[in-house]
């Protein structure tokens, strides 16, 4: 169990940035409410010293300005394991950029670890045994239980140390550089996240199955969700499952009684919003026709033999470098990279090196043989 200092006041921010300005190396981790609430918050930041752990509680210090200016400094390595999330939220609600990013999922994945979980990392080489149940714990509430903070601590107290048995093992395997090159993109990617345009309803995973007068139905019964959702502040899921919704598209309820016999409705929702959910149908079903919500087609290419032929090669030369280097299949090269060399017949590892997403590791280690196949 970690000893921790918890930090809920500004005074106590700014003395704890202060004491970890001069280190290093700090790990670094955070509790979001995205799992129980439908606004995303920042719940809690973990930070560990080698000797100290630190709990902020940004629900008491809201402006973490002081923390971003240290964690922005080049000189500090900043230790997160499976950072893209942890970096994405901090950047969008507290404005934090992470400069110097050392992630142990991608050091693990960059090693082909058989399992990449960072309760796996710690047992395999640390012999820790972590416990999980306060994994989807939710850490907006107040005040936070004793058993709950040492479970937040522990997140990040062991995790400097982690990172220096990785670091050792990619330097052995001649794989550091690549682990640099990985690390420097996810100091940007949170700052260069593509606007989503598509409408909410559409992202909801199988939604693009549905034909156009089902999505019709969707597309209401959705909002009415989110609207519950919101005012509530609740995540979605809460309210209503996804796989109710679209069963309620493709097998529309003419009562109140065919809505209750679907699995994962419970009796106490139904009272409450039973009949908001056979209006959000209706509404749905009574939309016309040229209405109706249709999907862009995806660009459709002509049937290229020589093309497909090319990418069986391509992946037969992926599958044999795996083999040779010991690596996953994403980072010798994952299969829409193998597709944009098949389609684009890059005539040199210049050429190969242009393309979008490729790392440099990927031309220089395994270039030339993935050309050969052209």
């Amino acid at each position: 169990m970690a000893e921790f200092e918890l930090i809920t006041a500004y005074e106590a921010l700014h003395g704890f940035v202060s004491r970890i300005g001069h280190e290093q190396v700090i790990a670094l981790d955070t509790e979001a409410s995205s799992f129980h609430r439908y606004k995303e918050s920042v719940c809690l930041v973990q930070i560990s010293t080698r000797e100290h752990t630190f709990l902020v509680d940004p629900l008491a210090v809201t402006d973490l300005t002081d923390l971003g200016d240290v964690l922005v400094k080049t000189h500090m390595e900043v230790v997160i394991h499976d950072a893209d999330y942890d970096l994405r939220i901090l950047a969008k609600h507290h404005g934090i950029r992470v400069e110097n990013v050392f992630d142990t999922l991608v050091a693990a994945e960059l090693l082909n670890e058989p399992e990449i979980g960072l309760a796996a990392l710690l047992g395999k080489y640390q012999g820790i045994q972590v416990d999980k149940k306060f994994q989807k714990a939710d850490w907006s509430k107040r005040p936070l239980p004793r058993p709950m903070l040492d479970y937040a601590a522990g997140d990040t107290s062991h995790l400097i140390a982690l990172r220096d048995i990785l670091k050792e093992k990619l330097i052995a395997a001649d794989r550091w550089s690549w682990a640099e090159e990985e690390f420097a993109l996810l100091t940007d990617a949170p700052f260069n996240l593509q606007a989503n345009d598509e409408p909410p309803f559409l992202r909801v995973k199988g939604a693009k199955r549905l034909k156009p007068a089902q999505l019709a139905i969707f597309r209401e019964v959705h909002a009415w969700r989110e609207s519950v959702a919101e005012r509530q502040d609740r995540a979605s899921f809460m309210i209503l499952g996804n796989d109710v919704l679209l069963s309620l598209a493709t097998e529309p309820p003419s009562s109140i009684a065919d809505i209750a016999s679907r699995r994962g409705v419970n009796e106490r929702m139904l009272e409450k919003h039973g009949q908001r959910i056979l209006a959000a149908v209706s509404k749905g079903q009574a939309v016309p026709k040229e209405q109706w919500p249709r999907l862009e087609r995806a660009k459709r290419w002509d049937r290229d033999n020589d093309y497909e032929d090319r990418l069986k090669r391509l992946k037969m030369t992926r599958d044999a470098l795996m083999l040779e280097f010991d690596l996953r299949p994403g980072i010798v090269a994952a299969n829409q990279m193998l597709s944009d060399i098949a389609r684009t017949l890059p005539g040199d590892l210049e050429a190969l090196a242009s393309l979008p997403n490729i790392r440099r590791y990927q031309v220089k280690h395994f270039g030339a043989r993935l050309l050969a196949q052209l």
